[in-house]
């Protein structure tokens, strides 16, 4: 498995496919242009960024739109550029991926009323032109728990996040219920790519198959990935390893076939694409949006290649935690995290 750092370069391939194609000279002439810009550099992840541009992709299918990306990279100064660069264009609608910046975000909001921010990963409310869109991390992880509690043999598993942001701490919160409710006697290895809010830490795979590696080295049989692109890395340990692992964003599963568990989807490409429309349609509505296990904003997989690994027990007790999670019947403390 390839497991390098992506950078933009794919990105900006597609942006002149769709920009400079015949068919875009004669059918999008005077079309809607959407901003996306998103932290760092490595926006085709097979994970978070990846599914918010599986929806443009989708909004340029099904609308008369054009899409323009940009990299943020990793400091204010370069996110500031890449943003600035998109509102100089008088783009109206701009979808932003980021945890940090948030300063910066809320400024920009303020100067540009004209434009509508879809946001996320970062809460900014208060703004009539903002959708702060959250997702239910908390709910899919705590599922990811119980099934890695429950499935565990060694009785000890792992969790590896990205950097320490508020969004990897729900996730980890999350995932810490799931296995206390499990009621097995597991014990939980906790690991982050990067300490603090660096979003290089999303990015580095060799970082995270060396602390995965470790982990399976000390015993650990089920790791939960949720570190962007550094998830490949993990990914790939557990295949080296013969070990589990699960993906985080986007079905991930396919990417080693049986080591995969699952992935606990977050579906961005539905959300920023039901965002988008209302916008277009005119029925936008600022605030903060969930997304989360009651209206199939987040989900586990249908586990295609791991289903014969996971007993009928086990996804039957997932189905009843799942409908426990959506009549809320489970509650999350997450001030000890």
């Amino acid at each position: 498995m390839n497991w390098a750092i992506k950078i933009c370069f794919f990105f900006v391939v597609f942006g002149a496919i769709v920009f400079f194609s015949p068919l875009s000279e004669t059918c999008f002439a005077d079309s809607t242009v959407i901003g996306f810009i998103a932290d760092g550099s490595a926006l085709d992840d097979d994970s978070y960024n990846c599914m918010t541009v599986v929806g443009l992709r989708r909004l340029q299918s099904d609308y008369d739109v054009k899409v323009q990306v940009r990299c943020g990279g990793f400091t204010a100064q370069s996110f500031a550029k890449g943003l600035n660069s998109l509102l100089d264009k008088e783009i109206k609608i701009i979808v932003i991926n980021a945890s940090t910046h948030r300063d910066l975000i809320v400024a920009t909001v303020k100067t540009h009323s004209d434009v509508t921010f879809i946001l996320n990963g970062v809460a900014v409310t208060g703004y009539p032109n903002v959708s702060s869109l959250h997702f239910g991390q908390r709910m899919g992880s705590c599922l990811v728990g119980a099934l890695c509690g429950w499935q565990s043999k060694t009785g000890k598993i792992g969790f590896i996040g990205g950097n320490e942001s508020p969004v990897i701490l729900e996730f980890l919160c999350g995932f810490k219920k799931g296995v206390k409710l499990a009621g097995e006697k597991v014990d939980v290895d906790v690991k982050f790519v990067r300490k603090g809010l660096s979003v290089t830490g999303f990015e580095d795979p060799h970082h995270g198959n060396e602390l995965a590696k470790a982990m399976y080295a000390s015993g650990v049989d089920i790791i939960y990935s949720v570190a962007g692109l550094s998830g490949n890395g993990i990914i790939y340990a557990a295949q080296e390893s013969g070990n589990y692992v699960v993906g985080v964003d986007s079905n991930q599963d396919y990417m080693a076939k049986g080591n995969v568990l699952t992935s606990m989807m977050k579906l961005l490409d539905v959300a920023v694409y039901q965002e988008v429309v209302s916008v277009l349609k005119g029925k936008f509505t600022s605030g903060v949006k969930e997304y989360d296990l009651l209206n199939g904003g987040v989900a586990l997989t249908d586990m295609k290649f791991s289903r014969h690994l996971i007993s009928k027990k086990i996804r039957d007790k997932l189905k009843i935690m799942e409908q426990q999670l959506i009549s809320e019947k489970i509650f999350f403390d997450c001030s000890g995290i």
